[in-house]
């Protein structure tokens, strides 16, 4: 039988070990990583759980209540699965990312295909968006 000290122990290992995994292992198992916190020093490229989402610092900052993960894209990017962007497996659009031309995007059951990058993140709906960046797939 396992004691609880070794379980704690095993728990560490098995954490830091989770730092080596590729993107598409850590959607694997992202109840792994630790869950967002307030105040807390983050290191580029830490992952991190929240709203049952793994996201990717993208610089290092100390985080702050008014800024979590999905609200600001300049500091933490969702880890999304690997072929997502077609037709088949569109990425759901969040109001909070940058489009990227050539890929699919669904929202409110509605697919959309982006013809031009945004190169930032934007909040509108995709809907607002049409003609600009997306054209909507019939």
């Amino acid at each position: 039988m396992i004691t609880r000290q070794h379980a704690i122990k095993l728990r560490q290992l098995i954490v830091k070990a989770s730092e080596s995994l590729t993107d598409t292992d850590a959607l694997q198992a992202v109840e792994l990583f630790a869950e967002w916190k307030v105040d807390t020093e983050y290191k580029k490229d830490v992952r991190v759980r929240y709203t049952g989402k793994l996201y990717k610092c993208r610089q290092q900052h100390t985080s702050q209540s008014q800024y979590p993960p999905p609200i600001v894209p300049a500091l933490w990017e969702e880890v999304k699965e690997q072929g997502q962007g077609t037709k088949d497996n569109p990425i759901p659009y969040n109001n909070n990312m940058a489009l990227e031309e050539g890929l699919y995007y669904i929202q409110y059951d509605v697919e959309y295909f982006c013809f031009r990058s945004t190169g930032v993140p934007v909040y509108n709906d995709l809907s607002a968006l049409v003609g600009l960046y997306v054209e909507v797939v019939e």
